[in-house]
């Protein structure tokens, strides 16, 4: 097994660059290599990771500028091992240039020969010694490309972002996308009060707070071992949840003894929010179309002390009521979208996506809202929601629903814990809730609260 964190990071990056999955997946595929490192090293292989990820587009820019090879015919090994060195030269200051050059020309020996190791090190050694003065574009020309080098953003997103927020707000949101967040989880207030839990984790956290807008969260970093190795999270008094997607399940607003609808329910961290805020009474269905998520999200539950939810694997765009008992006093539907509120906690997902997607998303985004909206009981509610920005998966789905289906409108009025502070700050004239990684340090979501009529056809 190999015992080199910059050779198991190597690994990891080359292998999602090869398929179609997520980063997390190739995370999972190395975990048992990544989990052999010692703390120091593993915390080194995944800084790595997500830093090249993070930056690559940058990096790219100063490859180009010393490398005697177009970018776009060096082939995908010299390519990462360039993109890791890097990395770690210009933004480690605690990693020495020397190791950083040595290890990966002896990484590239063994893996791509003397010819590729020479090129690589004749690469590194000049960029070391002369990156400070590579040229970036003219930031005073306010351009799409200063933010997409600069920034490290694919530059069709940095031209749509700078045509929506400005180039300002776009530096700023580009700014804080590219730095690492801390965690949030949501307090299992079934088992545990917030404080209670605050105090306990206060031992082996830093930089603890309780989140602003969700009344359950607690932010932290540098927790001083794993997460899943904590007490606490063993004894299920929580959740790893981000502050905005705890707030859509607020919107939702469940009740003790409803029976509600996850539509969308992934691994689940937004079902086990709806349980707990039912106080574990009543029914929860969490459907999805792939039941190893849901296996995962049972286990979770189990963990958590929860026993009302029910999975049930479908595919929402081939479901009816017939599918169920009776429709739903309540439906969330989390729907699959493009991701680009995320890029801090997955900043792969920027190098995998294009203006297509978006598209092709909103379309799904249309017929899978309007499914959701079927199993809604009179005078029930239903919540759409998604970790994007982007206004045609947002505005423009609701706009399209609320002109088909004259059943529903948007309920601007929800019971929570934060509800004033929530409206005023998050929520829009409209009634759309809107969060961002600069304005609210969140991750970036979009959800709506929508309420169906008292009688319909």
């Amino acid at each position: 097994m190999i015992n080199d964190p910059r050779h198991i990071a190597l690994n990891v990056l080359i292998s999602w660059e090869k398929a179609s999955h997520t980063l997390d997946k190739s995370l999972e595929d190395f975990s048992n290599e990544i989990s052999s490192l010692s703390k120091k090293d593993r915390n080194l292989c995944n800084t790595i990771i997500f830093g090249t990820l993070r930056h690559r587009k940058s990096i790219d820019w100063i490859i180009q500028k010393f490398s005697n090879i177009v970018l776009e015919k060096i082939k995908i090994l010299p390519l990462y091992l360039l993109r890791i060195a890097l990395f770690q030269i210009i933004y480690l200051d605690r990693i020495p240039v020397f190791a950083a050059i040595d290890t990966t020309v002896n990484i590239s020996k063994k893996m791509a020969g003397k010819k590729t190791a020479g090129f690589i090190n004749a690469v590194l050694r000049n960029a070391a010694e002369n990156h400070l003065t590579v040229q970036l574009p003219d930031k005073n020309k306010q351009t799409s490309k200063f933010i997409s080098i600069n920034y490290s953003l694919p530059l069709w997103l940095s031209k749509k972002w700078v045509k929506k927020f400005g180039f300002e707000s776009t530096c700023s949101l580009c700014k804080q996308i590219n730095t690492i967040p801390q965690i949030t989880l949501r307090t299992n207030t079934l088992k545990i009060d917030r404080q209670s839990l605050f105090d306990q984790l206060s031992k082996i956290v830093k930089h603890i707070k309780q989140t602003e807008f969700a009344s359950h969260g607690i932010s932290f970093s540098s927790p001083s071992i794993p997460i899943q190795e904590f007490e606490s999270f063993q004894l299920g008094w929580f959740q790893i949840q981000d502050e905005a997607a705890q707030i859509v399940t607020q919107l939702l607003s469940p009740k003790p003894g409803e029976k509600i609808l996850d539509a969308c329910a992934g691994f689940g961290g937004k079902t086990g929010h709806i349980a707990q805020m039912m106080d574990n009474k009543g029914i929860v269905i969490a459907a999805d179309l792939e039941n190893n998520k849901l296996e995962s999200l049972q286990t979770d539950a189990k963990r958590l002390g929860i026993d009302i939810i029910q999975t049930k694997p479908v595919n929402l765009l081939k479901t009816t009521i017939k599918d169920f008992d009776d429709y739903f006093d309540r439906v969330l539907i989390d729907a699959p979208c493009t991701g680009l509120g995320v890029l801090r906690r997955n900043p792969d997902t920027k190098w995998k996506r294009s203006k297509n997607d978006i598209e092709r998303l909103s379309g799904k985004q249309k017929k899978m809202l309007n499914a959701a909206a079927n199993l809604v009981k009179p005078d029930g509610i239903l919540v759409y929601s998604v970790c994007s920005c982007e206004i045609e998966e947002n505005e423009k789905v609701i706009y399209t629903f609320l002109k088909k289906r004259k059943d529903f409108s948007i309920d601007k009025h929800f019971q929570s814990d934060n509800y004033s502070i929530i409206k005023d700050r998050l929520i829009t004239k409209e009634g759309f809730l809107k969060t961002y990684p600069d304005t609210n340090n969140m991750d970036g979501f979009f959800a709506v609260r929508l309420k169906r009529k008292s009688k319909f056809i």
